[in-house]
C-alpha cells in the first residue's frame, strides 16, 4: 500500500513538475505538412458508418514497412466526427484506447458524444492500427485445440510449468510465423499516425491515450516532437522501461496490491451483503478458502484470473462479489460461473497484441528464467505472479530494429493522468516517467481504476478538458477519487 508519508514525496514532486514543465514547440513554418509525396496527398473516400454523431470511416494506404516501401502497402482504417466549432476549430484529436491490439475506431464518436467541448474544438479522429480489424490484419493461426489451459498456476511442479512453456511456445511461434508480424510494431504505427496527419492537412496531432496508447503517445512524441501539441496520456506504461518491465513485473504488482489494498477491504465492508467476513483478514482467509474449494473443480487459475480482470473497474464489483459469494455457497457452480480461461491476465488472443508487445523491446527467450521468474512472481505477488512463465514472447523471434527511446531529451511536455492504485499501470512507473522527462500530472489519490478520464470524476475532466480546450504548459494537480460501489465515501 503507498502509505501517507511514501505519499507526501510524491505529491511535492507533482508541485515542482507543474514548474519545470515548458511550452510545446511551435513547428517550424518551412516544415511541410505532407512530406510524404503521393502517399501523403492520397485521395480519402469518406463513407457515412455512424449516426448521432455523424461519423465518418475510410481506408487509407501505408507502407508494409517505412523502411522498404518496395514491400507494397497496407491498409489503416479511419474514422472521423468533424468538429462542431467552425472557426473556432483548432485542429485534429487523435484518440487510442490502448491495447495494444484494440481497434480505437469507435473511440472517435465515443469521445465525442461524451465530451462535445473537444467536439467544438477538434476534428476527433480515432484509428485501428496496423495489424487490427478492420485495418489490414495480423492472424496468428493458432490452432487453440493444442492449447491446454492451466487448472492452477501456482502450482509450481514441473508438469505445470512444462504446460505453461508448451502454451506459451505455441502462441509465440504461431504469431512469429504470420507474414506480417515483422511489421507490427509501435514504430511502424507511429509512422502510420503521422501518415494520418498529413492526409488529413494537420501540421501537428492532438492525441489522447488510454494505457498502451500511452506508450503509443509518447513513442510518437519523442520521434515526431514538432508535430505533437496538447498530448494527454492515461494510465500509464513507463516508456523508459521494456515491455516486459510493465507487462509482467510491474503488472503482477499491480493488480496483487488493488485486490489487497482495495477489494479485499470493501468486501469487508459490506460483509452483510456478501459474508465473508468484517475485517481483511477475515476476506483474505475466505477467499482463500474458496480458492482451495475452486482449486478442486480445476478451476484455480479461472478464478484468479477473473478476480484479476474485475480489478480494472470497481462498478462490477457487486456483480462479481456476488459471483464469488454463489461459488462460496456452491463450489460445485465454478465449471460453469468460471469458464476456462486463457493466460496472461487480460491478454488478448490478437495477433498485433503479441507482435508489438514481443517485438518492441528485447526478451529473454530462455525457458528456464521464465519459470524462475513465475517461482518469484508468485511468491511476492500471488493473484497473477506465476502466470507469468506462459510468456509467448520467449517464444517470438523478432525485435524491432528501430525502437524509440522516450525521455527528457526528445519529448515535449505533456500531461500525464494516473490512478494511485491503477492495476494495469501501476504509479510507481508513472511517477519515475513523469520525474525524468519532467511531465505535468493529474493524480487520483485513492483512485483504483484502469482509466481515469471520461469515467465519472469531474476534477480529472476539469484539469484534461482545460489544457486540450486552452493549451497553456501543463499543469500537475491533485483530484480525490470517488467512493466505490455501494460505499458512503472514500476509504483511504
Amino acid at each position: 500500500m503507498i502509505s501517507s508519508r511514501a505519499l507526501r514525496p510524491i505529491l511535492i514532486g507533482l508541485s515542482c513538475l507543474s514548474v519545470v514543465v515548458v511550452a510545446v514547440p511551435t513547428a517550424s513554418a518551412t516544415q511541410p505538412v505532407n512530406p510524404y509525396g503521393a502517399l501523403g496527398a492520397q485521395p480519402v473516400d469518406w463513407q457515412v458508418c455512424g449516426q448521432a454523431p455523424v461519423t465518418y470511416c475510410a481506408d487509407i494506404n501505408a507502407p508494409m514497412d517505412w523502411y522498404d516501401l518496395s514491400k507494397g502497402t497496407i491498409s489503416i482504417h479511419i474514422t472521423k466526427v468533424a468538429s462542431t466549432g467552425g472557426a473556432a476549430r483548432r485542429g485534429i484529436l487523435l484518440v487510442d484506447p490502448g491495447g495494444p491490439g484494440s481497434d480505437g475506431s469507435a473511440l472517435a464518436a465515443n469521445t465525442a458524444k461524451t465530451e462535445p467541448d473537444l467536439l467544438n474544438a477538434y476534428d476527433i479522429v480515432g484509428f485501428a492500427p496496423r495489424g487490427v480489424a478492420p485495418s489490414t490484419t495480423l492472424d496468428c493461426g493458432i490452432d487453440w485445440s493444442e492449447y491446454t489451459p492451466v487448472a492452477d498456476e501456482r502450482d509450481r511442479s514441473a508438469a505445470t510449468t512444462a504446460q505453461q512453456l508448451a502454451d506459451a511456445r505455441l502462441v509465440g511461434q504461431s504469431c512469429g510465423a504470420a507474414p506480417l508480424a515483422p511489421y507490427i510494431t509501435t514504430d511502424q504505427t507511429i509512422r502510420d499516425m503521422d501518415l494520418i496527419r498529413a492526409v488529413l492537412g494537420a501540421p501537428k496531432v492532438n492525441y489522447l491515450g488510454f494505457s498502451y496508447g500511452t506508450w503509443l503517445g509518447a513513442w510518437y512524441a519523442a520521434a515526431f516532437k514538432s508535430r505533437a501539441d496538447r498530448f494527454v496520456l492515461d494510465s500509464n506504461m513507463d516508456w523508459r522501461r521494456t515491455i516486459k518491465d510493465d507487462y509482467v513485473d510491474a503488472w503482477a504488482q499491480g493488480f496483487n496490491r488493488r485486490f489487497e489494498v482495495q477489494f479485499l477491504p470493501w468486501l469487508a465492508r459490506h460483509d452483510d451483503l456478501y459474508g465473508f467476513g468484517t475485517t481483511t483478514d477475515e476476506v483474505q482467509a475466505s477467499w482463500d478458502a474458496l480458492r482451495v474449494a475452486v482449486a478442486g473443480q480445476g478451476r484455480a487459475s479461472s478464478l484468479d484470473v477473473l478476480q484479476a480482470q474485475a480489478l480494472y473497474n470497481s462498478n462490477g464489483w457487486p456483480q462479481w462479489a456476488g459471483v464469488l459469494k454463489t461459488l462460496r455457497a456452491d463450489p460445485s457452480q465454478a465449471t460453469k460461473l468460471l469458464p476456462a480461461v486463457r493466460v496472461p491476465t487480460g491478454k488478448a488472443a490478437s495477433g498485433a497484441y503479441w507482435a508489438v508487445t514481443c517485438a518492441d523491446t528485447p526478451w529473454s527467450h530462455d525457458p528456464s528464467y521464465w519459470v524462475a521468474e513465475g517461482d518469484q512472481l508468485g511468491a511476492a505477488y500471488p493473484l497473477v505472479g506465476a502466470e507469468s512463465t506462459e510468456e509467448p514472447c520467449a517464444f517470438y523471434p523478432y525485435t524491432s530494429q528501430h525502437p524509440v527511446l522516450p525521455g527528457a531529451d526528445n519529448l515535449p511536455a505533456m500531461l500525464m493522468v494516473q490512478d494511485e492504485y491503477d492495476p494495469a499501470t501501476p504509479i510507481e512507473g508513472a511517477l519515475e516517467a513523469a520525474q525524468e522527462s519532467h511531465q505535468a500530472m493529474v493524480f487520483v489519490r485513492d483512485g483504483g481504476n484502469h482509466i481515469a478520464y471520461d469515467t465519472g470524476n469531474a476534477c480529472v475532466d476539469a484539469h484534461v478538458n482545460d489544457y486540450l480546450l486552452n493549451g497553456g504548459a501543463p499543469t500537475s494537480a491533485v483530484c480525490e477519487a470517488m467512493p466505490l460501489p455501494l460505499d458512503d465515501r472514500v476509504y483511504s
